[in-house]
């Protein structure tokens, strides 16, 4: 399929707000990573022209200002950015001609990927990989396993899944009868005429989404619950490979279903905290400033039903033993995905501190000698518990 040829002429909601995760995310990624003392590289694999013809830049621009920065306060770190691209490899070196320690790689990202794959690479290295292609048949499951058992120094991942085109795509390839809304015939899905099933199981990581789409054929899902399953499915692979996994989705508003998911994978707390902070940030602000426009990514309702129980009763409930602060905030954010932040995880835990949870800090005195009140996993051990609470006996 050929690119949209009035794709870049100007840059759209969903485009924004993919830019506004990776462009939050890359600071305190690259301020975190250069601690490992070890090289680093940043590949945007679907780069583009790296600038939209009104003039707002693309993922490109937004990576490559963010290695300036941090080369420019460590000129010594070894930090380099890799931009793929076919189509628009000329503009995409004229917009990144003055950008330092950037270079353009002129061709198919399935192709690089391979040859990638076929040298010697350097596994003594920190790769961030930014996947975000028009339509989803370049993303094939099975390169991401590949770059994970090269064994890199860290490797982590930013995925822009059209999970609606997919389902879309594969209703017409399964010739499902089945009504598909109405609202799906806007969405960018690749109808080449050179597309397959067996294609499509390697871009999912299986045949799973088949029995999906069979169950939304008999009735027993309806498309959105379809989307959900699907999404469930494809992380669960991921984590086959990674230790942690979070998504956003990016719907519109008439219609209530995502256009995209934008998921996350690696293998650090660290990385999983900062995205999903990072992405519950941009879902918020959205919320907040973008009532107005055609993207939105929850509802009031769709708020409060992902909010679910309190969110003391959230951490209450993973409280079954005691567990160390960072084990915690893990299995809130596997459990309620980006619901939350760390810090409203923290800001709950200090407020029923002594009354609904003990909380044990080592070392338990500042370096002045007052009782330690740090809620930093990072600088001491903290071990939270739940206070048995005494039964409450009603009066005959």
């Amino acid at each position: 399929m050929t690119l949209n040829s009035n794709f870049f002429a100007e840059k759209r909601d969903w485009s924004k707000l993919k830019d506004q995760i990776l462009d939050h995310y890359l600071a305190p990624y690259l301020a975190k990573i250069k601690t490992t003392g070890r090289p680093t590289r940043i590949a945007d694999c679907f780069a583009g022209k790296g600038r939209f013809d009104d003039g707002q830049p693309g993922s490109p621009l937004i990576i490559a200002q963010h290695v300036a920065s941090i080369l420019a306060r460590n000129p010594a770190l070894d930090v380099k950015a890799v931009f793929i691209e076919q189509k628009y490899a000329t503009e995409l070196r004229t917009n990144l001609a003055t950008a330092a320690n950037c270079r353009v790689i002129e061709g198919e990202y399935e192709q690089c990927v391979r040859r990638f794959l076929s040298e010697h690479v350097n596994r003594d290295r920190n790769y961030f990989f930014y996947m975000d292609p028009y339509g989803f048949k370049s993303l094939s499951f099975d390169y991401f396993a590949r770059l994970k058992e090269v064994g890199f120094r860290s490797l982590e991942m930013l995925i822009n899944l059209n999970s609606t085109g997919f389902l879309r795509e594969g209703c017409r390839l399964l010739n499902l009868t089945c009504a598909v809304p109405d609202w799906a015939d806007d969405l960018d899905f690749e109808t080449d005429g050179k597309n397959h099933p067996a294609r499509m199981n390697e871009v999912a990581g299986g045949d799973y989404w088949q029995a999906i789409l069979a169950d939304f054929q008999a009735g027993t899902l309806d498309f959105h619950q379809a989307e959900e399953k699907f999404i469930a499915g494809y992380t669960d692979r991921l984590v086959m490979h990674f230790k942690y996994v979070v998504n956003i989705p990016i719907k519109e508003r008439s219609h209530h279903m995502p256009k995209y998911r934008l998921v996350f994978a690696t293998d650090h707390h660290e990385g999983l905290f900062l995205m999903a902070d990072d992405m519950h940030a941009a879902w918020r602000k959205l919320l907040e400033q973008e009532r107005g426009g055609q993207l939105y990514l929850f509802s009031d309702e769709d708020l409060e039903a992902l909010r679910g129980a309190t969110i003391h009763d959230k951490v209450f409930a993973e409280l079954q033993v005691p567990l160390h602060l960072r084990e915690l905030l893990i299995r809130l954010i596997k459990k309620h995905g980006i619901a939350h932040t760390t810090g409203e995880y923290k800001k709950a835990i200090k407020e029923g501190e002594g009354d609904m949870f003990s909380v044990t800090r080592d070392p338990a005195k500042t370096p002045t000698g007052r009782p330690s009140l740090s809620m930093d996993h990072n600088k001491g051990r903290i071990i939270v518990s739940v206070i048995p609470q005494e039964p409450v006996l009603l009066q005959s």
